[in-house]
């Protein structure tokens, strides 16, 4: 009976997993949308990698905070080693960041 318990649980911990590493990419993305903002470097990179960071940077924020509520909810799981510690503290430190460039800058882009 424990069989089947155990299989589900690790299948949701999996999902959690996948959502962590896609708010990791999203992230990095973001990242280079900020680099890509203040700099000229969208001339010299291929149009299609900029639309995906442009698409994936800006969505990081949303997935970051869903992110952020999950690991809230589910502090058991992370703290059973399902998710990597060292991801969950990068994920928070860029929606930090996040919310630090969307809600207190007040910037003008490069131009």
């Amino acid at each position: 009976m424990e069989q089947p318990e155990q299989e589900q649980a690790k299948k949701r911990a999996g999902k959690l997993r996948i959502l962590f590493r896609l708010a990791f990419i999203c992230n990095i993305f973001f990242i280079v949308c900020i680099i890509m903002r203040y700099t000229t470097a969208p001339r010299y990179i291929p149009q299609p990698l900029v639309e995906l960071a442009v698409i994936l940077g800006w969505l990081a924020p949303v997935i970051n905070l869903i992110n952020f509520v999950l690991a809230l909810l589910l502090l058991s799981r992370i703290r059973n080693k399902q998710v990597p510690v060292w991801l969950l503290y990068v994920n928070i430190i860029c929606f930090l960041l996040q919310i630090y460039f969307f809600f207190i800058l007040k910037d003008v882009p490069y131009t």
